[in-house]
């Protein structure tokens, strides 16, 4: 399983490929904000004990896209974009999930709630599975390569999302 900065810049990619970075610089800020939130968001599961189960899944990622549509975000946007973005969002979660082996069990997660309880995983190893033993020996350099990992993959997909995506300064508003 990824780390919440793999988690991360993920989201924020997906989010921005639909919804768009703002263009203000504190409204885009907030966007990430919100976008990272969201992110991280399934993992709350391992509070109650149900780690990739629901809240790792395609109907969980609706739900909360249609709650966040229904409900507005900071930058003018239309419902079906703001649907699209934290939708998209949330999903990147479970799916960077799958790109990892998974060590514990049920091993995957469960991708496709409501419509099936079996848990998925690849088998691939895109991203390293991310340790919560920090008592263990080279627990400190094996998540530093990791995270090297993550940022490796990951930033160029955000900047490139961005670069593609940003909506271009007025020039009008220059002084």
């Amino acid at each position: 399983m990824p780390s919440p900065v793999g988690h991360v810049l993920g989201a924020v990619a997906a989010g921005w490929l639909v919804g768009r970075p703002a263009a203000e610089r504190r409204a885009r800020w907030r966007q990430v904000a919100i976008l990272a939130a969201i992110s991280i968001a399934p993992d709350l599961d391992l509070l109650i004990g149900r780690h990739s189960m629901e809240t790792h899944s395609i109907g969980a990622a609706v739900l909360v896209g249609a709650l966040a549509a229904w409900r507005r975000w900071p930058v003018a946007s239309t419902r079906s974009r703001i649907f699209a973005a934290v939708c998209l969002a949330w999903l990147s979660h479970p799916l960077f999930d799958i790109l990892a082996l998974d060590t514990s069990t049920p091993l995957g997660v469960m991708l496709f709630w409501p419509f099936s309880r079996e848990h998925l995983q690849t088998g691939w190893s895109v991203f390293a599975a991310i340790s919560r033993r920090y008592w263990l020996d080279g627990f400190v350099a094996y998540t530093l390569l990791a995270l090297a990992r993550e940022v490796i993959i990951l930033a160029p997909v955000l900047f490139l999302v961005y670069a593609i995506r940003r909506v271009p300064p007025d020039p009008a508003a220059r002084p």
